[in-house]
This record gives structure tokens, sequence and C-alpha cells, in this order.
């Protein structure tokens, strides 16, 4: 993983809500390059002000969407970009992946969890401490 600096995405977001919604948001984000072009890393956005240092997302810059996993580390987040770089043009305004179901393979070999998992997770770390 080469550590190539910081870029400013806007950054499309969902926070989730107590009630089980989430809110639609723009936020600007300071990501980490990718040895894919096109492709960023973060820690997790709980709120506009607050993230998961331990758990990280994987973004297409251009268009500011984040690939639908989540990962327990930068490493981990960086190496399924890796994987995934072949799959699609990230430096495209909206990239179509060929085979979006690969991309869900790919996320599980590198430990990439579902939204709703990491928030089952969460909500119960929460519950026992």
């Amino acid at each position: 993983m080469t550590d190539t600096g910081t870029v400013r995405i806007d950054a499309h977001l969902v926070l989730p809500l107590d009630d089980g919604t989430g809110l639609p948001m723009n936020q600007t984000i300071h990501a980490l390059r990718t040895d894919v072009p096109g492709l960023v890393v973060f820690p997790v956005i709980l709120s506009p002000l607050d993230t998961d240092p331990d758990w990280w997302s994987v973004t297409h810059a251009a268009s500011g969407k984040r690939l639908p996993t989540i990962f327990r580390s930068r490493a981990a987040a960086a190496a399924f970009a890796t994987a995934v770089g072949p799959l699609a043009d990230w430096e495209e305004p909206q990239p179509r992946p060929a085979d979006a179901a690969a991309v869900m393979t790919l996320a599980a070999e590198h430990g990439g969890i579902t939204d709703r998992e990491y928030r089952a997770a969460r909500a119960a770390s929460a519950a026992t401490t």
C-alpha cells in the first residue's frame, strides 16, 4: 500500500439514525489515496464530527459514492481497492463495475462487511459496555 497523501472528496453519505432510517447528506472529507487511481479510503463516518478509526470505507473519488462495504483496517480497505481495480475504470465520473457480484465477493474475501452488519456489531458492543 503506497502512502500517496490525502485528497479532498465530496462524499455522499447516509448516516444511520436511531429509528433505523438514514439521513442522506454530503460531507467534504480528506481521504487517503490508494494504488488504484480514482479510489480512496477513509475511516467510517459516524456523524459530521465523528469517525470510527477502527473501520474503513472505500470511495470512488470523482462521484463521492462509497462502495457498500466496511473493512476492519486501512490495509484491508486498500487491499480491496487494489482487488477491484481491474473491474472498472475508476477515473470515470460514474464507473460501472462489469460484475457487481464480483465486487461483493472480493469485499468478503478482504474481510468486508455490510453496513447492516457493522451497525449490528456496533450496537452489540455498546450494549456490553
